[in-house]
């Protein structure tokens, strides 16, 4: 499991790279396109797969330490902190 200052630094990683903000981009609307069909996860999870190589091994293991961690943990709060942020470049 990433400590709250690694998953920081992972999600800001990304924030600081365009290129990587893009393909999150394109991967937050891809899942909020899916939602709750799985068929339609099914059939994007190559596309998803591809999202995470380009945004690195960094952010997945934030992602996936996130995922198992509990919202109130600082692992989660930091997560959620730095997403929040990320998501604003998106322009949500």
């Amino acid at each position: 499991e990433m400590s709250a200052e690694a998953i920081t630094k992972a999600v800001d990683g990304v924030s600081n790279d365009p290129a990587k903000v893009t393909a999150y981009c394109a991967m937050a609307n891809k899942m909020d396109e899916i939602g709750d069909d799985d068929k339609a996860a099914e059939a994007a999870s190559a596309e998803i797969d591809g999202y995470f190589k380009t945004l690195g091994a960094d952010f997945e293991a934030a992602w996936a330490s996130a995922q198992e961690s509990a919202e109130d943990s600082a692992q989660g709060k930091a997560f959620e902190e730095a997403m929040t942020k990320l998501d604003e470049k998106c322009g949500k």
